[in-house]
């Protein structure tokens, strides 16, 4: 369980053809965030670094409902897979810098 602007959120791990991962186009999907029930379904055959770009992939649509942020779907999808793709990069620069800062009596 993780909390999100007060939210209470979820994670479960589902067989891969579970009806949480189902897709309007009748696909599976191998990641998904249901904001009515505030969990985030993830296939259970996921591991290593692939389930981490998901995981955080999930998650970013959850601080989206969480923060009701209103975007379109192309545009959710695009921040989603941004911050799965360079999120970690960008925080962990971003601590690197502000820790400089830190030290040197900027904050």
């Amino acid at each position: 369980m993780f909390i999100i602007n007060g939210e209470q959120w979820r994670t479960l791990f589902v067989p891969p053809n579970d009806v949480s991962l189902l897709k309007p186009n009748g696909d599976f999907a191998i990641g998904a965030c249901d904001d009515y029930t505030k969990t985030i379904y993830l296939n259970n055959q996921l591991y290593g670094d692939y389930l981490k770009k998901v995981l955080c992939h999930e998650i970013t649509h959850a601080a989206m409902f969480s923060y009701n942020v209103s975007l379109s779907l192309a545009q959710e999808e695009l921040l989603a897979e941004l911050m799965s793709t360079f999120g970690e990069e960008i925080v962990d620069i971003t601590n690197i810098i502000f820790n400089y800062l830190k030290r040197k009596g900027r904050y």
